[in-house]
């Protein structure tokens, strides 16, 4: 009792100490300024002291207050913390003011004239310096020590200082060569234009004479008037369909005068956001961790120490003959002794290391903003078209991943860890680095809120509809239709691959640029909830998964899939097979944890953006601290990129969708329609067991939904056939087969 009763007393005594500090810091730190900058009424304790100090450090009193200020707010913060770094501080102080006056001081021995008195200090030092290193040596060194002790005041971090010096010389750089190469296209252009413009004034007066002496006049006589108004229409249909196409391309080449949307567009991270331990606290923890492995009579050393964003990672050494798992079994009492505001995860061993890994939540948590990992010079060195933005490590460096290389990724965790702010970030990413006719997305959102701010933008992409009609997809049905549209396309590029010899979509494009031919642009389909997608078309969507993850990497299709549901019924075994990539955020168990990335570990996650990346190279997965954006940036890049246009793309999937001409798509729908005639009923059960493809079936239903054939009324789920309409297409053809 005695003893809690002195804790409390010396506790109320140092919280009054501590305000008693602050208000004489404050006071004595204005009364210095006043009688400093006054040059009267400083009264005789004030004339005492300003001649004095003027006498000891010359001019440099001036500044001594601003100083001293500094060093008095900095060692008050610190206030009941050991190390308070008072002697450092006025070390720093007192360097910095004597190697300044000493520099006035030989100012003064070269320019007499000048009002330099540098005082007592100024003329004691910059004789011993003169004496040591002569006339401008003395100059040099003092002005060295006086660096070194403002560094010591202001804890300056020259390499982070210079990195953002380089980082800006770096944009300024490519912002020029980005200049230099639009004027450059802008010359081309001009060139090519005067060009054409002088061919077609050659080829035009020979055409028009050819035709009207030879070509038209023989063949009037000959042709009725009815069957030349048939040609006729039939010239001008042709005529609309190449001015379409054309338009479509024009319209899709408009996008390399695009402008990628600047970086003012994003927040800069607040200073109050970002929080690392400092040396005392990581020294304090350092002393507990060895402690409790002491207690438990464990031989093991602390062999690194990196702090991050988020956690902090404490690597031990064990000695010779020490069990990992007595270290491992440990991680519940180092938390508790730790006082640890989350769960602590072991990395046992450490890749690469003779160490295990102990992760500790930091007291606070530091926001990594998209901006400064964009800003980076490890995201601007990278060369890949899809390289993103992913977040810090938990050392604190940057972490920046290739989809290319991916070449797909799975996103999983529960609700609120952070998927959503991943994805966008991904995609923000993207368009930073991308314009829309290098790289199109495919969005799918069922929940149709995180990914329909989007909608509008060049960079939207849908196989099955027009540009004008495109959406960010919101229908699982509708979105299962788009996902079988687009193994189409995947088919559709190999073969035009396959016709220009090359493996992958690199090499088409570098092929495409030297014969003259339109480039492959990428395409990313974002899946933001896989779940819901699996419960109502699961066939449909797993086989359509299936055969993009297996194939769809060399012709530049790429795939996200995310979910909140990390279960065998929605990660099956065929999808996860195809996605080496992982990243799981914060999930409730380790059961979830194994389905995601095959070991435990996501449990132990705090969320908001932390996560383990598992990636297809490694054999352990890495602990990162996601990137955060805000709705609000989100809505100004938007903007941005609409100005300059809505969705743009050439259609490929009309050709093979179109049913007015022959080929395999007509004859697989003549045999649906007699299938239905027979059967006198229609299902997706059906047309799949005839067919053997539920990918295939489901394409079928909706094409002969699109042509008229059946409809589904709202509210119920029995398709209504058009038996009449069907009768009489099918006698159509066979009318035309037989004439």
């Amino acid at each position: 009792m005695i003893y809690k009763q002195h804790l409390k007393k010396t506790k109320k005594k140092s919280g009054f100490s501590d305000v008693v500090c602050w208000i004489v810091s404050i006071v004595f730190c204005i009364w210095l300024f006043w009688i400093i900058i006054n040059p009267s009424q400083k009264g005789i304790i004030g004339n005492f002291v300003f001649n004095n100090l003027y006498a000891f450090m010359g001019p440099g009193i001036y500044i001594f207050p601003f100083l001293f200020f500094y060093g008095m707010v900095k060692i008050l913060l610190k206030l009941g913390k050991p190390n308070k770094g008072f002697f450092s501080m006025l070390f720093g102080i007192v360097l910095t003011l004597s190697f300044l006056s000493s520099i006035m001081e030989r100012i003064h021995y070269h320019f007499p004239q000048s009002n330099f008195d540098a005082g007592w200090i100024g003329y004691v030092i910059d004789t011993i310096m003169l004496k040591l290193f002569g006339d401008m040596g003395a100059l040099i060194f003092s002005f060295g020590f006086m660096i070194i002790g403002i560094n010591i005041i202001f804890e300056i971090k020259w390499m982070k200082l210079f990195e953002k010096i380089m980082v800006f010389i770096r944009k300024d750089w490519d912002e020029w060569k980005k200049a230099k190469e639009e004027l450059n296209q802008k010359k081309n252009i001009i060139i090519e234009k005067e060009k054409n413009k002088e061919k077609t004034i050659i080829s035009n007066p020979v055409v028009t004479e050819k035709q009207t002496s030879n070509d038209i006049k023989p063949l009037t006589p000959h042709i009725p008037a009815e069957n030349f108004k048939e040609e006729k229409q039939k010239i001008a249909m042709e005529d609309q369909k190449t001015e379409k196409k054309a338009k479509q391309q024009e319209q899709f080449l408009d996008f390399k005068n695009f402008k990628l949307p600047p970086i003012d567009l994003l927040q800069k991270n607040n200073k109050s956001n970002v929080y690392l331990p400092d040396s005392t606290e990581i020294q304090s923890a350092k002393i507990q961790l060895e402690e409790t492995l002491k207690n438990f009579n464990i031989s093991a050393y602390i062999s690194g120490i990196y702090p991050g964003p988020v956690i902090t990672r404490y690597e031990i050494t064990p000695s010779p003959g020490v069990k990992i798992s007595s270290i491992v079994s440990l991680s519940n009492d180092i938390a508790l002794a730790m006082r640890s505001i989350g769960s602590i995860r072991v990395i046992a061993p450490i890749p690469g290391k003779s160490a295990i890994g102990f992760e500790i939540p930091n007291t606070k948590r530091s926001m990594v903003n998209l901006r400064e990992v964009i800003e980076s010079p490890e995201f601007n060195s990278s060369k890949g078209t899809l390289s993103f933005a992913v977040g810090r490590y938990s050392e604190g460096s940057i972490c920046i991943a290739n989809l290319e290389d991916m070449p797909h990724l799975l996103v999983a965790g529960a609700t609120g860890s952070g998927k959503s702010v991943f994805l966008q970030s991904l995609i923000l990413s993207l368009m930073y680095r991308n314009t829309p006719d290098e790289v199109k997305f495919l969005f799918i959102d069922p929940k149709r809120l995180e990914l329909t701010s989007y909608e509008g933008t060049g960079y939207l992409y849908d196989p099955k509809v027009t540009p004008d009609k495109v959406r960010v997809i919101t229908d699982p049905k509708e979105a299962s239709k788009s996902l079988v549209a687009l193994t189409r396309i995947m088919e559709k590029r190999y073969k035009k691959f396959e016709k220009a010899r090359v493996k992958n979509i690199q090499s088409y494009n570098k092929w495409a640029r030297q014969n003259n031919q339109p480039e492959e642009f990428y395409i990313v389909v974002i899946i933001d909830e896989l779940a819901d997608l699996m419960l109502q078309a699961k066939n449909v969507v797993e086989e359509s998964i299936q055969r993009l993850t297996q194939m769809a990497r060399a012709v530049g299709i790429h795939m996200v899939l995310a979910t909140q549901r990390p279960s065998v019924d929605v990660i099956t075994g065929v999808i996860k097979a195809n996605l080496p990539s992982r990243i799981a955020l914060q999930v409730s168990s380790k059961i979830d944890s194994r389905v995601i990335i095959d070991s435990p570990g996501a449990e132990s996650l705090i969320g908001k953006g932390d996560m383990l990346f598992l990636g297809s190279n490694k054999s352990k997965p890495e602990r990162i601290q996601g990137c955060y954006v805000t709705e609000q940036e989100i809505e100004r890049v938007v903007e941005f990129i609409k100005t300059q246009g809505g969705p743009s793309y050439p259609m490929y999937v009309e050709e093979e969708i179109s049913f007015d001409g022959k080929g395999s798509s007509n004859e697989e729908l003549s045999i649906a329609l007699r299938l239905i005639l027979e059967r006198k009923r229609v299902s997706q059960d059906l047309l799949k067991a005839h067919f053997g493809s539920s990918a295939r079936a489901t394409n079928l239903l909706s094409l002969l939904e699109v042509k008229g054939f059946i409809y589904k009324p709202e509210g119920t789920n029995r398709w209504q056939i058009y038996f009449d309409k069907i009768e009489s297409y099918l006698n159509s053809l066979e009318n035309a087969d037989k004439s």
